[in-house]
């Protein structure tokens, strides 16, 4: 078991909404895939976003989101009172007031110096949240093109700060470093829910799952961060999080950044991140 922090960066590398990333942090996402930032968030900021985000969670936009508000660990349809991981897609799109705030900043600059061929823009972005004690709220290993329609430009920075410590008790981040380097997307298939149909299984329009077989040489990194600090990867890494078996609740902000031809292009086909999207699965090369 190894764990990954990066103890040199931290909040001295931060001027203004800029928090500087260094060469080596940009070779090594390149390469393996993924990158630790400490402290990239002040305190202050934190206790902006927090009440924004309990208000997603909680459940007090779930009558518009519709699909947008869901179980990540469960079938569509679960009830509220029985959520165990609490996803909210796209909090901005349903509250305005959200829309360019100071984490969005962040995140966008630092997206542009780890993307320099190209210009990046936010994608989509998500609240999760693990509930107490739910050893269940798992996010099952994946890759997240596994996941999106086929584009010629796959780049993507997904970035995952921390509302609440993240550690292994809790279900901190799991990553495979390096596969991003392999050079074949992994076989993903929507997760089976035993107790929804007869023969196990489900399709990909009833289920918001996947899952890829692991192999035996499959070596877990784990990535435990600091409230504040945030996780970066990318599009191709092996990565997911286990339940949480602490007491309190784990709470992180996802945003994704990709190229805007690759956004143009997403949305010329109506896929928008939205679990609501209609979309064809069956036949999508964009």
């Amino acid at each position: 078991m190894e764990r990954i922090t990066n103890p040199d960066s931290g909040s001295h590398r931060r001027i203004g909404n800029n928090y500087i990333i260094n060469e080596k942090e940009i070779e090594q996402f390149n390469e393996l895939g993924y990158v630790v930032l400490n402290d990239v968030l002040t305190e202050e900021e934190m206790q902006f976003l927090d009440p924004w985000f309990d208000h997603f969670v909680l459940g007090k936009e779930a009558a518009d989101m519709k699909k947008d508000f869901c179980d990540m660990s469960q079938p569509y349809g679960t009830p509220m009172e029985d959520f165990q991981l609490v996803n909210a897609m796209l909090p901005s799109t349903y509250c305005k007031e959200l829309k360019n705030n100071v984490y969005h900043k962040i995140t966008q600059l630092l997206a542009d110096q780890l993307y320099k061929n190209g210009k990046s823009a936010m994608d989509y972005e998500q609240f999760l949240a693990k509930k107490p004690s739910k050893k269940g709220a798992e996010f099952a290993m994946h890759q997240d093109l596994g996941y999106w329609p086929k584009t010629e430009n796959t780049w993507t920075a997904t970035f995952s700060l921390a509302l609440t410590d993240s550690d292994l008790i809790n279900g901190c981040l799991q990553v495979l470093p390096g596969t991003n380097k392999e050079p074949e997307l992994r076989k993903h298939f929507p997760k089976s829910y035993s107790n929804e149909r007869k023969d196990g299984k489900v399709s990909r329009d009833e289920s918001h799952t996947l899952v890829i077989e692991e192999r035996e040489d499959d070596k877990i990194v784990y990535l435990p961060v600091k409230r504040g600090s945030i996780t970066i990867h990318d599009e191709r890494i092996v990565h997911g999080s286990a339940g949480n078996e602490s007491k309190e609740w784990r709470k992180t902000y996802v945003a994704a950044y990709r190229d805007i031809d690759t956004i143009a292009k997403e949305r010329s086909i109506g896929f928008t991140h939205s679990h609501n999207d209609i979309v064809n699965w069956d036949n999508i090369i964009i």
